[in-house]
């Protein structure tokens, strides 16, 4: 018994390692860009990091697309802030998280302005989706489009209507709380919380965050910062570092004989 409370104790100390963080700026310079082109859809996106790698902007009207952290991670908090540069369209910025592959993930996204594309209706407002297909293959930019869900995307929660949409040349925070099960995300103008919503929901437990942009040109994406964050699957280190607590605890028994 006292053999095993000290291995547990060497895991808890191990994860709360792994998961105690500071809050400090990101360094956008790992992360990467990831396009879908589904047929008949419009460009690649533009992703344009700053020089100081704090921040980056997508320039272009594109197909969906993110700017990924390539981190599988779970239970962290993530904070930054969106600005649309320009006063000439109307579509989607935001982020997505839980993001298990290609065609399996959750998605935040924020529309402008209600519009009719590719046979489907995307409202002004807030939508958190779950996208999942058997592949990126099977899916459409219906799937991202639509406000009521599509073949291969379910809405989890939504908060739609006049007035609920982005305004040009304004600067906003969003808060995500993400851990197994639950997640909350909070958007903020100032002081003023323009939605703060939680939802239950397993799909996925862990994941990569990255910002989202679909056909909208010149978002901003700066001062974002983590705290909290375990990794999906132990890492090389962890399980070095538990292997020779390990062997200290036999070598320790053994002696002791």
């Amino acid at each position: 018994m006292r053999k095993m409370g000290i291995i547990l104790g060497a895991l808890v100390i191990l994860i709360g390692v792994h998961g105690m963080a500071i809050a400090a700026p990101i360094d956008l310079s790992t992360w990467s860009a990831y396009d879908f082109n589904p047929p008949g859809g419009q460009a690649g996106s533009n992703w344009n990091l700053s020089a100081d790698n704090f921040s980056v902007t997508q320039t272009i009207n594109a197909d969906p697309s993110f700017y990924l952290n390539n981190i599988s991670q779970t239970s962290y908090q993530m904070d930054g802030k969106w600005k649309v540069l320009t006063q000439g369209d109307d579509d989607f910025m935001g982020f997505t998280f839980g993001r298990q592959n290609s065609s399996n993930f959750y998605l935040f996204d924020w529309k402008q302005g209600q519009q009719d594309y590719v046979s489907t209706t995307a409202y002004e407002g807030f939508s958190i989706k779950k996208i999942s297909a058997l592949s990126e293959a099977n899916l459409t930019l219906s799937d991202f489009w639509s406000s009521t869900g599509h073949t291969n995307s379910t809405v989890l929660a939504n908060n739609y209507g006049a007035g609920k949409g982005w305004s040009d040349l304004t600067e906003y925070d969003f808060h995500l709380d993400f851990a197994p099960g639950v997640f909350s995300v909070t958007v903020m103008q100032g002081a003023t919380t323009l939605w703060d919503v939680t939802v239950n929901d397993a799909s996925f437990t862990y994941g990569e965050f990255g910002f989202y942009n679909f056909s909208q040109e010149q978002v901003w994406y700066s001062g974002f910062e983590q705290t909290g964050g375990v990794p999906a699957v132990p890492e090389p280190t962890t399980m070095i570092l538990f292997g020779i607590g390990l062997a200290g605890i036999g070598l320790r028994r053994k002696f002791r004989k």
